[in-house]
């Protein structure tokens, strides 16, 4: 087992995977987080990959987890308790001398705003600061991927939903934000920075349905709805009250036009343009095809 001084959570979710992809093609060693065996296993194959199984609400485990590591990739999936899990990792972070986190949070984090994502994301990378740790906070806007949840409905009915009028939106992909970290976590300088992290460009998601009539050939509509309208569809489609309450918040957000501003962190960072829309379609075209 290769020694490392680098650890990385939320190994085996969309980022992450991405994020290993690119450790791994680039021969960096690491430590995985992982909450059980099984996950574990699905990494196990990897060369420069040592496997830690810990909990984020069992700061033992973590602390046990995060022992010889100087630098730790943050990242959570989306749960209501994410915040406490957060602030725990970071809490064992300190406790376990580790000197550097980076943190994946969200474009317009700030404990005062009124979407409790870009509350929690604040509160915890407040604590970082707090505590004293170096911190990279990594701020990405609305993630393309997000469009791949609407597949089956833009695949079969030529429509996909959302409730935020005509507002743009600088819409990044997944693969710019694992290229970014990949990057800020293997390169010193980084120190104490906030990167916010888009897109090349600033869309209406009625202009994204324009694109996706273009590539696909056939005629894509976005549907505007309002927020009683978009917490039922949420509701019917089976997501939790907390999440549905998030997601609106976060509509209403963009809404607003406060997540069009365009960055160039990606070019900046890894030295390539951000991937733009049309080709994230194109690469992604079983999902919607």
């Amino acid at each position: 087992m290769k020694r490392t001084n680098l650890l990385i959570t939320g190994a085996t979710g969309s980022v992450g995977t991405q994020l290993v992809n690119k450790l791994v093609n680039m021969n960096v060693s690491f430590r995985a987080l992982v909450r059980n065996n099984d996950q574990g296993d699905l990494m196990a194959h990897l060369p420069q990959t040592e496997i830690a199984v810990g909990d984020l609400s069992d700061s033992d485990s973590l602390v046990q987890a995060l022992q010889g590591i100087e630098k730790a990739f943050l990242l959570t999936n989306s749960s209501e308790q994410a915040e406490e899990l957060q602030l725990n990792f970071v809490n064992a972070a300190y406790k376990a001398g580790v000197k550097h986190i980076v943190k994946l949070s969200q474009l317009a984090a700030n404990e005062n705003s009124p979407v409790r994502f870009l509350r929690y994301h604040a509160v915890v990378e407040n604590r970082i600061k707090e505590l004293g740790m170096n911190y990279t906070f990594l701020r990405p806007n609305l993630f393309m991927q997000g469009l791949i949840a609407f597949g089956h409905s833009i695949k079969y009915e030529g429509k996909f939903y959302g409730s935020l009028g005509n507002a743009a939106v600088s819409a990044v992909d997944i693969r710019d934000i694992a290229g970014v970290a990949a990057k800020v976590l293997t390169e010193n300088g980084h120190e104490n920075k906030i990167y916010n992290i888009t897109g090349e460009e600033s869309l209406t998601h009625f202009q994204m349905a324009e694109i996706l009539s273009r590539i696909l050939k056939t005629e894509i509509s976005y549907i505007d709805l309002n927020s009683e309208q978009m917490h039922g569809a949420l509701t019917v489609a089976g997501f939790p009250e907390w999440q549905i309450g998030g997601l609106i918040e976060d509509y209403a957000h963009y809404a607003r036009g406060e997540a069009s501003e365009i960055s160039n962190t990606v070019h900046h960072i890894t030295g390539k343009p951000a991937i733009g829309f049309e080709q994230f379609v194109h690469d992604h075209l079983k999902f919607f095809k």
